[in-house]
Order: structure tokens, then C-alpha cells, then sequence
């Protein structure tokens, strides 16, 4: 719960949220799109879902039962709006077996959410500690239909009780995940984006679905930092990782160069529908967003969190229509440009833009 306390009340952004790099990616408009708005279909097909929109609200929340409340409102939405949700990291649930007070902060998403994708989370550090019997039965017993896996190494070297061992034996527990469970299991960063080498590694290993999650939005370690009194070393260590990490439309081409048949999730900082246009343009199969739709539901109501939605569809929504593209996947085959600093960046890691924007 402190953790919601933070995000909602604290500046916990990365700075100015990556704007010079979302800037860099220019969509060309069509002042004649040779269709209409109404023509528009957002519809997409996610984890065996049809959802009416590439647009996922991702895991913040969960774990403590003072959140029933906001997972059953989250999950109300997500319905509502027939989009994917993710719930929040479940270590609480794992560490607190048989809590029901617990288990039901999780277990009311699919409840409340019976006809979109629910996608459940768990950090990479908890797997060594956990055999996979124990993980089949918690997404059995939640009705998942897929499990993301969370590397967030910079988080946890900054967290009070963080637990750094991400070392390579997590490839092969994913690897052998993979094996055990029937759902999918998504690779995903939290803030601080993943890069072509991760993504590499565990495509190699068989894992298809990746949320990258790049440095552009919610910023766990400004997060923790504010959990750590003024004087403390990780304080400060905090303090001079505030801008750490991969921008998320570096993340998103980085993925999508490396991977080219897996689904890759746009997060971090896409947190209007121009940028998730953008996103899409790149090669993301759909978008996700959490603090925004956390942040209006906590200050401002159910309601307005809904309205926020559908004003972030309908901006996606006219971007494509404003772009001559019917479909998400059209609007992948439509000219985009590609500026500095966003393509001085992918350059010197080695991608050929011209030739990734014409294949991708």
C-alpha cells in the first residue's frame, strides 16, 4: 500500500517523460485519408481474447487488503472498456499462503473481469525460490491467462529490502516455465526498458510475449527512494539513477529488431493515444499504461478513470484514421520518420532505421 501511497501523491516520473524521443517519431498525415473515422477498427486479438482495443491497463496493484477495492474498480474497467489488465506483483500472496484476506485482492480481477485477458506478475528474484508446481497452481487458481515475469534490477538495488540475485539460472527457471505452465509468459522490465541483449537471450530460450517497459514513465527507483529516510545511502544512490534506463521507443524497436514474430507490449510513458500510435507504428502489438488510470481512479473516481480511457482510444483511434490505417496492423505498413536524438540512438546500436522501417 505504501507503494500506491508514493505513485499517487509523490512526482515519481522519469523527467519530461521522454518527449525528445516520442518527438522523434513522426507519424505523416493524410489530408485525404480515403476512409472515415467510422472505418476505424481498434479490435485486436490477445491471449485467445478478442479485446476492442491494443490498449492494456498493466500491474501496479495487489497484495494488500486495502486494494480489494481499487483491483475490483481497475477490473470493472477493464471490462467495461473489453480491455487486457495486469495485476501487481504476487509476492504478497506467495509469502502469505493461504491469506484469503490476500487472495482475494487478486482473485476479484478475474471475477469482476470474467471476459478480458488477466495477466498475472511475478518478479524474476521470487522464482529460485519457488518450484514450478507452486506457480501452475497459482495461475490455475487465479485464472490467468498469461504470467509476467519482472526484471527490475535497478528498483530492487535501491529498495530497503531489495533482493539483487538476477543471475543467468533465471533464464533457465523461465525456460523451464515455459515448459510448465499452459499460458504464455511475458519477459517485462517495470520502468527502466529492455534492452536487444535481454530480449535475445530469452527469445532464444522460446519466450515469445515481451512488455518493455521502458524509462519514460513511472519510476520505481524515484519510488523508492522516497520509502528511504533523507540520509540514507540508497537514498542517495536513488538520487543519481533518476534518469536510468532505456526510452521506451528505443526499448520497443530494440525488441521488435531482435524478435520479429513475438508480441511486443509498449509501457512506460505511453500514456496518451498519439503516443500509443506511435508505439504501434514502431512495431508494438499493443500498448499498455498504469499510473494515469491508477492516479484519475484514486483523485477523481471510477467515472473519470473510464472517461480517461476512452478519451486515450479515441485519440488512437483518429491518429489512425488521420494516417489513412483501418487497422493496427496497417498502420504498422504506413510511412513513419525517424528523427534525432531517436535515430542517432538506434544507429549506434547498430540498427539500420531506413532498413527496420521498411520490414518492420
Amino acid at each position: 500500500m505504501e507503494h500506491i501511497d508514493v505513485v499517487v501523491t509523490k512526482d515519481v516520473d522519469h523527467p519530461d517523460h521522454c518527449e525528445k524521443y516520442f518527438d522523434s517519431i513522426v507519424l505523416i498525415h493524410q489530408a485525404l485519408p480515403m476512409i472515415s473515422l467510422d472505418d476505424v477498427d481498434l479490435s485486436a486479438r490477445f491471449l485467445n481474447h478478442d479485446i476492442s482495443a491494443p490498449v492494456m491497463i498493466t500491474g501496479m496493484t495487489g497484495g494488500h487488503p486495502e486494494v480489494y477495492t481499487l483491483n475490483e474498480k481497475l477490473a470493472r474497467i477493464a471490462e467495461t472498456l473489453r480491455i487486457p489488465i495486469g495485476l501487481g506483483s504476487m509476492r504478497p500472496l506467495l509469502i502469505k499462503r493461504g491469506d484469503q484476506a490476500v487472495a482475494e485482492t487478486y482473485k476479484v480481477v478475474r471475477r469482476t473481469a470474467p471476459d478480458v485477458p488477466v495477466v498475472g506478475n511475478i518478479g524474476a528474484v521470487n522464482l529460485p525460490g519457488l518450484n514450478s508446481r507452486e506457480i501452475v497452481d497459482l495461475v490455475n487458481e487465479l485464472e490467468l491467462d498469461a504470467l509476467a515475469v519482472h526484471l527490475n534490477p535497478a528498483q530492487e538495488s535501491v529498495q530497503l529490502e531489495g533482493d539483487t540475485g538476477f543471475k543467468f539460472e533465471i533464464v533457465d527457471y523461465i525456460a523451464d516455465l515455459l515448459k510448465s505452465l499452459s499460458v504464455p509468459v511475458i519477459v517485462k522490465e517495470v520502468g527502466n526498458g529492455l534492452s536487444m541483449e535481454i530480449v535475445s537471450v530469452f527469445y532464444s530460450r522460446g519466450v515469445r510475449y515481451f512488455d518493455v517497459a521502458g524509462a519514460c514513465g513511472t519510476n520505481w527507483v524515484t519510488v523508492e527512494k522516497y520509502r528511504l529516510s533523507p540520509n540514507h545511502v540508497k537514498r542517495h544512490v536513488a538520487e543519481a539513477l533518476t534518469t536510468w534506463g532505456i526510452p521506451t521507443p528505443v526499448a520497443v524497436v530494440e525488441a521488435r529488431y531482435v524478435a520479429r514474430d513475438a508480441v511486443i507490449i509498449a509501457s512506460g510513458g505511453v500514456w496518451d493515444g498519439l503516443k500509443a500510435a506511435k508505439c504501434l507504428s514502431l512495431g508494438a502489438d499493443i500498448v499498455g499504461l498504469a499510473k494515469p488510470v491508477l492516479k484519475t481512479l484514486v483523485l477523481e473516481g471510477f467515472e473519470s478513470a473510464i472517461r480517461f480511457l476512452e478519451s486515450y482510444i479515441q485519440t488512437l483511434k483518429t491518429v489512425m484514421f488521420l494516417t489513412s490505417s483501418r487497422t493496427p496492423n496497417e498502420l504498422r505498413r504506413k510511412p513513419v520518420v525517424i528523427l534525432s536524438p531517436l535515430l542517432d540512438f538506434l544507429k549506434q546500436r547498430g540498427i539500420d532505421v531506413y532498413e527496420y522501417v521498411l520490414s518492420r
